[in-house]
């Protein structure tokens, strides 16, 4: 498994390279140098900043201080590690993003080793190990970063996919102390786990709605996993509802529902007065149906990219992009040609259907709360027919990615080890993975060419390395009078001054000296 986590992770990351340095996009462009601008040197006056900012958002029809407030952190630790090393905050948000894609992986292969260790199965038998070698290889080859502008890889990293890592932790935490009680060992200190549980759902309450799924997964997890234990349909209702893990659970919905009633009924208020922010508007009617099948597979099947092969013509000046998808390609083969064919030492065992079934039923479940999620947003609805990503990405990337290596698991065993097939099925995988690669470069070569990717980049690389000269602080203002100018209309103009004040009260805090002196210059 920890090879698995290992491998997943650099071919995800050798399929994105390009999009791990990248600009910022949406409100982010602002946000990375406002907390900064907000507190200075003080990070922990974030806190109090969150704290005054709640009536505000509750205004707006959302209650989201946890996340607000970690999402605050992140950034100025980025502008401050950059101001630091000198690196770029486009640069350096390469580790948010490494670190968020690590988190997903592991929850992901954390949760196929929870059903297997459920059934009785070894980590060491061919099956398993097939299983842990096509998880990896398909969440990196599936991880197609179709529209940039709206992926949570490049949008918010380490706001939305952080939050649907710890969302798919919290059903691993009830599934633990469900392993620990049909083992028979103790659960010690049982106040302390009941407590931090109730507090676990207050912080999930706080944080934006994508954390509330996992209170559902949470149960379904605990049930599925008595099922690939072998218990009845009656017994695993018995068995779940006398386990320390369904206390737990229920104790994580009583946090969550002390915080999450008064929130909404105050939201409810404001909204039923002001029109709320559209993003979390849910509608349940007609649209909602209609939006829910295009976010079952939206920005996860990657053929509509894949046959962009009019991008290609952006690449003919950089072939290292075409030996970065040979390498993606490559690595993926050489991953499954240790993980799909089967060798004289392997241990066969039984052929674990059960709970591969129960562990494709429980991903499933993760597709569909989260599209049912994304599908009752009216921002969501007001798009129509675009499957563009949205906040639920980083949950329909893992969930499709588990779903279909549990398929081609069983199809293995369909085929019993014919050899000719398996490596034609391989190859095949190895080739969506070097297809991905070049996509992806495709198209972040083409937002790197647009002049307001370059402007943003530079203001960015101008703050960490500041030139306090009249030609320093000349080069820092023709770069904001760039950036108003590219601005296509008066909302997006707005946004440019407001990244114009804050990197002016950044420089301050910092150096002393403002962003853009113009009388300096």
């Amino acid at each position: 498994m920890r090879w698995s986590i290992q491998v997943s992770v650099v071919l995800s990351a050798i399929v994105t390279l390009p999009a791990l340095v990248a600009r910022q996009w949406a409100d982010e462009r602002f946000v990375m140098y406002m907390p900064e601008h907000l507190v200075g040197s003080r990070p922990w006056q974030l806190v109090g900043q969150v704290i005054e900012e709640i009536p505000l958002y509750l205004e707006r029809g959302v209650f989201r201080p946890v996340s607000r407030l970690l999402f605050y952190l992140e950034h100025w630790a980025i502008v401050r590690f950059g101001t630091t090393t000198g690196i770029s905050p486009s640069v350096a948000m390469i580790f948010v993003k490494i670190a968020v894609v690590f988190l997903l992986v592991t929850m992901a292969m954390l949760t196929v080793d929870q059903y297997r260790r459920a059934s009785g199965g070894k980590a060491t038998d061919l099956h398993w190990r097939r299983l842990y070698g096509l998880v990896a290889v398909l969440l990196g080859v599936s991880l197609v970063l179709y529209n940039p502008a709206t992926h949570p890889l490049t949008l918010f990293p380490g706001l939305y996919l952080g939050t649907a890592a710890l969302t798919l932790g919290i059903p691993l935490w009830f599934g633990r102390s469900w392993l620990r009680y049909r083992a028979g060992l103790p659960l010690r200190r049982m106040w302390v786990r009941v407590g931090s549980a109730v507090i676990v759902g207050a912080l999930l309450a706080s944080m934006i709605e994508l954390a509330y799924l996992a209170l559902p997964l949470g149960l379904l997890h605990l049930l599925l996993l008595s099922f690939a234990s072998g218990d009845s349909w009656s017994a695993a209702w018995l068995d779940l509802f006398h386990s320390e893990a369904f206390l737990m659970w229920a104790m994580v919905v009583t946090g969550f529902l002390v915080v999450f009633i008064p929130a909404r009924t105050a939201i409810s208020q404001y909204c039923a007065e002001v029109s709320c922010y559209r993003g979390v508007e849910a509608s349940l009617g007609g649209a909602a149906l209609e939006t829910f099948p295009l976010r079952i597979g939206a920005s996860f099947f990657p053929i509509p990219q894949w046959t962009q092969v009019h991008l290609l013509k952006r690449l003919r000046s950089a072939p290292e992009f075409l030996l970065l998808g040979f390498a993606a390609g490559g690595f993926a083969y050489s991953v499954l040609s240790r993980a799909a064919f089967e060798r004289e030492k392997d241990e066969r065992g039984r052929a674990p259907r059960l709970p591969m079934l129960l562990m494709g039923v429980y991903f499933a479940a993760v597709v569909f709360f989260a599209a049912w999620l994304a599908a009752i947003s009216g921002a969501v609805q007001d798009k129509g027919w675009d499957i563009s990503p949205w906040r639920e990405t980083g949950f329909t990337w893992i969930g499709w990615a588990v779903i279909i290596a549990v398929a081609l698991t069983a199809f293995f065993d369909w085929l019993r080890d014919d050899p000719g097939v398996v490596v034609a099925l391989s190859a095949i995988i190895a080739v969506l993975a070097f297809m991905t690669a070049i996509v992806n470069q495709a198209d972040m070569a083409s937002v790197n060419a647009r002049l307001d990717t370059r402007l943003l980049n530079e203001t960015g690389l101008l703050l960490v390395n500041f030139d306090d000269t009249p030609e320093g602080h000349a080069q820092r203002c023709g770069v904001l009078d760039d950036l108003r100018a590219s601005a296509p209309n008066d909302s997006e103009l707005r946004k440019m001054n407001l990244i114009a004040t804050y990197l002016d009260s950044a420089a301050d805090n910092i150096y002393g000296v403002v962003f853009c002196d113009s009388d300096s210059s």
